[in-house]
């Protein structure tokens, strides 16, 4: 990753050139001219065309959302913040969206598993569902009358997967309870795009 940040000069305030083009191109499952266009949206969308904060995802999350979108827009933030600077570079972004949008089920259930992972520590608590539901459901007023609570759905989660008993999901558990249940995957698995 280091040696493609290098290529793409990352930081400067300009077009990309052929040798970024292909670096990208090889790492993302995007076209030359997607990546361009994604470029250009995000230079748009990003302060000084440089990075995303964690202020403009807000900002971009709640124009798509009725509610309350601070909590969900911080753990989307987290999950493309891979180096944990503070600030979403464009081959961050570029790879958090290749990924969260991915046709390959096993590649986006493991991009959804690292957010729910909220501590990093390899398995999900019931917490960290909770928490991860919880603003789900206070970005798109979910639960407006229908009974299907974050705890309720925490604990059918929870019931379903949680193979061993033990309170946490691993991979493997994540894995395999998210693939036999399509529900379940389309739930778990959100398509992000904060530049629209």
């Amino acid at each position: 990753m280091t040696s493609i940040k290098k290529l793409l000069g990352l930081g400067k305030h300009r077009k990309l050139k052929g040798k970024e083009l292909d670096a990208l191109e090889s790492s993302v499952g995007f076209s030359r001219e997607e990546i361009q266009e994604w470029h250009k949206e995000f230079r748009k969308t990003c302060k000084r065309g440089r990075y995303l904060t964690i202020d403009e995802f807000r900002k971009v999350y709640n124009k798509l959302f009725p509610g309350d979108v601070n909590t969900f827009a911080q753990h989307m933030f987290r999950s493309f913040d891979k180096d944990g600077n503070g600030r979403v570079d464009f081959q961050e972004f570029l790879i958090g969206l290749s990924v969260s949008s991915s046709s390959d089920i096993e590649q986006k259930l493991r991009w959804a598993f690292d957010m729910y992972d909220v501590d990093g520590n390899g398995t999900i608590s019931r917490s960290e569902m909770m928490d991860i539901l919880n603003s789900v459901y206070k970005m798109t007023d979910l639960n407006a009358g229908d009974g299907n609570t974050p705890e309720k759905m925490t604990e059918r989660l929870f019931k379903k997967m949680d193979t061993n008993g033990d309170g946490e999901l691993s991979w493997e558990e994540f894995l395999e309870g998210a693939k036999q249940d399509s529900m379940i995957v389309n739930m778990l698995t959100m398509e992000p795009d904060p530049t629209q």
